[in-house]
């Protein structure tokens, strides 16, 4: 297959799909592909011979999303069908933020990540998909996957990163562990002075008020249980009353026989965060205030009937077989007593006319109404909305506000139930109403959704160290695992136990295609006497033997005999799961109990990447680290003592954290550290490996001028020069490379490599005052003068420099501003004309900005720093874009040394032995190969250790001998 539209491990989804897709139709797959510009394989998929024709079976629709021709084989094509375009987008849910693909006449996508289906209008970063190879993998991807992963459902939809299950998951922990505000940890409520289990009272002032967008999402929005038929009436009422807008809606509450506790809490915060510590309190609030609920309800319960009202409200009751789990009218008072705040129960139009008690009114009526206040302004705490989902009423769901500015959704007093076992009187002392009757329901007082993620966070952090397993896995293997095989209503304790022993057996994997969470499936059963594995290895084989290893390749399992308990037992670090349990793909791997995966170096994560240097849109996993692109393979040779070994680096650039850029002296040093640790010497290995790979990796030119144009954020006439550069003509062949690249974007010159920065800077001087020692001395010996002219030979051949004067730019290659610095550390910006700049001109402008005279000026420019030279013909200095002007003052003795033609008879006796011991220095790396390859290893080695060449030199004294 073509690695470029199948990635390893995908062709099996190919064949799994076909029998899955609605409206077959078959197709071969170089039908119309060239014609509709895809890329598609031409040799034998998954192992098929070089004759078997690959066929694909594809939906119509879906035949027209990959730009195929749908008519039937010889039919004539009345006219070519448009090929639709493929779009990329961002999933606009700002905890997920996965990366979607779709044909552009799609409406609407479903993100395979969060599961929320988003409208195309919503979704950020929208553009077209301009390489057909992806694009037409993107298409065949969706349309395969799509029939094959289990949807995600109510329970598992995740928005702003939290699902229902995930919800339920962390609530336990809730009733008995709250967050430092100041830490953002968890910690026991004992230890912060908030008694042992929270108080739900405390959102007794709170409400939830959904997002217009969020609306349509499943099991977050809008309730599509059929209680909009159901409530019809009744909420055209409550819309007759808001000014026909429709600001009180019922939304979704998972039908798990909590749907009560369900409901107040996302009509309190919106999440099903809070279900476990609403029971708890209730639970805790009727046994404490028993007496009182027998007073006042004893013509409405029985005597014998509060024990089993009690037990009802435990988190893990079980109601006797063949009774619903759900709680009743009496719990519901009970509720609104623990919260401070009336629960309104509406019901259908019939329902709320019916002599039943279907729909209700309940008041807080054990406490007083002053304790029935909060809020900043500490009003009277607006009414909760409940409503029955269906004419069973056996499904409570809330009626919350929808955010609409400062609109708040009434309900007038008509409306309204009759008061729930108390005096309709109390009505009043309770409840708020305007002056046209009405009350505010829910208010406006809402807990912020940062605050709850950054709480249920630290309930993540209890819940993995308390199960050793992160709530996100369980809620996947509860979806990939348990749903998908049709288990529902386990309760979340055995799948978290279930969670624990598979990711302590390695048994448990994610697919990198489909993201599918599968369970290596073994059972006990298999390995005892009779067992499916016991039964096929006695057939096989005859006598188990007890020290062998037996591998049964069909299932992953790898054991051996054990006589004393007669059964096989698996070897749990050799078993494996050889694909997907859902797309058949091999790319799985292990899953850790905190959620993270054992990948490999060059596996694609699920972190978004912008680099243009890699077109999959993910960074890539490699030692730990994720990377934009996937790394550069470099083969190094090394060679010491006649042994010689080749090894492979891997070479990263590109990289949008630069700090991720490969350093090349800390790749050539583990290099040599792996194959001749402790060597003596190793600095010329590590020149070798240096000089290899910044071989291997240098950019052409035109690569060059683009990586810095990018760096320096060069535009404008800038651009335009440049552009106009690497149109121009190229370099000669027999030129060579002058410039690599060290890390990142930085560009040093190769002759830098073997020059010490001490050497450059006596070179400088020798230069500078060459000129004026010949002057002084004009009847120097003949020795001497040799001595002169192999120091300017040495000096060429360490720092070589072009033998031919490059010609003059042209005008669209003028600089646009070069840099000059003085020696005592000002400095400026000269922008020269489009004719360029000539050596008065630089003068003039070196004088006037910092105040220089001309003659006191040494000006110097290149690297090393050389002299400035007017041209022979007196015109512009060859100055490119971006170079430094050095200029040094000359002091007073220096000003009339340089007006005689030489400087003073002290200094130039100092600057005589200098250059003496410099050019006797350099003479001797002339004579001897070694002693300069020597020098380029010690500043290879000193640049790793971080030392100086001085105290290099102290420790080694031989360096003075020779």
């Amino acid at each position: 297959s073509d690695n470029r539209i199948f990635p390893a491990g995908c062709a099996p989804l190919y064949q799994r799909a076909c029998g899955s897709v609605r409206h077959h139709r078959v197709l071969s797959c170089e039908a119309r592909a060239a014609e509709n510009g895809c890329c598609v394989p031409s040799g034998p998929l998954n192992g098929a011979s070089a004759s078997t024709r690959v066929i694909l079976l594809v939906s119509s629709s879906d035949c027209v999303a990959a730009g195929m021709d749908t008519t039937s084989a010889g039919a004539p094509s009345p006219k070519e069908p448009a090929q639709p375009r493929v779009l990329s987008a961002t999933c606009p849910d700002e905890a997920c933020c996965a990366r979607l693909f779709f044909p552009s006449y799609d409406l609407s996508v479903e993100c395979p990540q969060c599961g929320q289906r988003h409208d195309r209008t919503a979704l950020r970063d929208v553009t077209e998909v301009s390489n057909a190879g992806i694009a037409f993998h993107s298409l065949i991807r969706n349309i395969l996957i799509s029939n094959l992963v289990p949807k995600h459902g109510e329970d598992t939809i995740k928005v702003r990163g939290l699902s229902n299950y995930h919800c339920k998951l962390v609530s336990p922990l809730l009733t008995t562990y709250g967050m430092d505000k100041q830490t953002g940890k968890a910690r026991p409520l004992s230890e912060m002075g908030a008694g042992a289990h929270f108080d739900c009272s405390v959102l007794g002032g709170r409400a939830f008020r959904i997002d217009p967008e969020l609306l349509d999402v499943a099991g977050y929005g809008r309730d599509v249980s059929g209680s909009l038929t159901y409530l019809r009436g009744t909420l055209a009422l409550v819309r007759a009353h808001n000014d026909g807008e429709d600001r009180l809606l019922p939304v979704h509450v998972d039908g798990d026989g909590h749907c009560l506790v369900h409901a107040v809490s996302r009509a309190l915060v919106g999440r099903e965060l809070f279900w476990h510590p609403l029971r708890c309190h209730l639970k805790r609030h009727l046994e404490e205030h028993l007496a009182k609920y027998k007073e006042l309800l004893k013509d409405f319960v029985d005597e014998d009937e509060w024990p089993a009202i009690i037990a009802e409200c435990d988190p893990d009751f079980l109601p006797p077989e063949g009774e619903l789990l759900g709680l009743r009218n009496i719990h519901v008072f009970s509720l609104a007593n623990v919260l401070r705040r009336p629960i309104i129960l509406l019901d259908s139009l019939v329902g709320m006319q019916s002599p039943g008690d279907y729909a209700a009114l309940f008041l807080p009526c054990l406490c007083a109404p002053d304790q029935c206040r909060g809020g900043p302004a500490n009003r009277r705490n607006p009414p909760l909305c409940l409503s029955w989902s269906s004419s069973g009423r056996n499904h409570y769901i809330p009626l919350v506000g929808v955010r609409m500015g400062d609109k708040l959704p009434r309900l007038p007093r008509s409306l309204l139930p009759k008061a729930w076992g108390v005096p309709q009187s109390l009505v009043d002392s309770y409840m708020d109403f305007d002056t046209s009757g009405c009350c505010v329901v829910g208010g406006d007082y809402q807990l912020s959704e940062g605050y709850l993620l950054r709480l249920t966070t630290a309930m993540d952090d209890v819940f993995q160290r308390k199960y050793g397993v992160h709530p996100t896995l369980v809620a996947d293997v509860h979806h990939y695992v348990y749903k998908r095989t049709g288990v529902v209503g386990i309760h979340p304790l055995l799948v978290v136990r279930a969670t624990q022993r598979a990711v302590a057996e390695r048994r448990l994997y994610r697919c990198l295609t489909c993201n599918t969470v599968c369970e290596h499936h073994v059972s006990p059963e298999w390995f005892r006497p009779g067992g499916l594995l016991y039964t096929q290895l006695q057939g096989n084989v005859g006598t188990l033997l007890p020290d062998k290893l037996y591998n049964f390749r069909q299932y992953g399992v790898t054991c051996w005999y054990s006589r004393e308990k007669d059964e096989l037992v698996p070897v749990i670090a050799k078993n494996t799961l050889e694909h997907c349990t859902c797309c058949k793909s091999t790319q799985i791997r292990h899953l850790r109990g905190d959620g993270t995966l054992e990948l490999r170096n060059g596996d694609r994560t699920r972190t978004p990447s912008n680099s243009k240097y890699c077109s999959c849109g993910f960074k890539h996993f490699w030692d730990g680290k994720e990377y934009d692109t996937l790394p550069q393979q470099i083969t190094v040779s090394l060679e010491w003592n006649s042994k010689v070994v080749k090894d492979t680096v891997f070479w990263f650039q590109h990289e949008s954290d630069t700090s991720l850029n490969s350093n090349v002296y800390t790749v050539a040093s583990e290099v040599v550290n792996k194959h001749f640790p402790g060597v003596f010497g190793s600095e010329r290995l590590l020149q070798q490996v240096v000089d290899q790979i910044l071989e291997q990796t240098r950019l052409p030119e035109d690569s060059m001028e683009e990586d810095r144009s990018e760096a320096d954020g060069i535009d404008g006439e800038v651009g335009k020069q440049q552009r106009c550069r690497q149109s121009g003509p190229r370099a000669s062949p027999d030129s060579t490379a002058s410039k690599f690249i060290i890390k990142g974007y930085k560009t040093l010159h190769k002759e830098e490599l073997g020059v010490s920065e001490t050497e450059r800077r006596l070179l400088e001087r020798i230069q500078a005052h060459g000129a004026m020692q010949r002057q002084k001395h004009p009847s120097g010996s003949p020795e001497r003068d040799r001595h002169l002219a192999l120091s300017s030979a040495s000096a060429i051949s360490v720092v070589p420099n072009s033998t031919t004067v490059p010609p003059p730019p042209s005008l669209a290659e003028r600089p646009n501003f070069v840099r000059v610095v003085t020696s005592d550390g000002r400095q400026g910006q000269l922008s020269p004309s489009p004719a360029g700049v000539t050596l008065e001109e630089l003068q003039a402008w070196v004088s006037s900005e910092f105040g220089i005279p001309a003659e006191r000026q040494l000006l110097k420019s290149g690297i090393p720093p050389r002299i400035l030279v007017a041209p022979s013909d007196g015109g512009a200095l060859s100055l490119a874009h971006g170079d430094r002007v050095i200029v040094e003052v000359l002091g007073s003795g220096d000003q009339s040394a340089g007006a005689q033609g030489g400087p003073s008879s002290g200094a130039s006796t100092s600057i005589a032995s200098m250059e003496s011991e410099i050019v006797r220095h350099l003479h001797e790396s002339q004579q001897s190969l070694s002693l300069d390859a020597g020098l380029r290893a010690m500043l290879g080695h000193l640049k790793c250790t971080g030392s100086t060449v001085w105290e290099y030199a102290q420790e080694n004294e031989w360096l003075f001998c020779r």
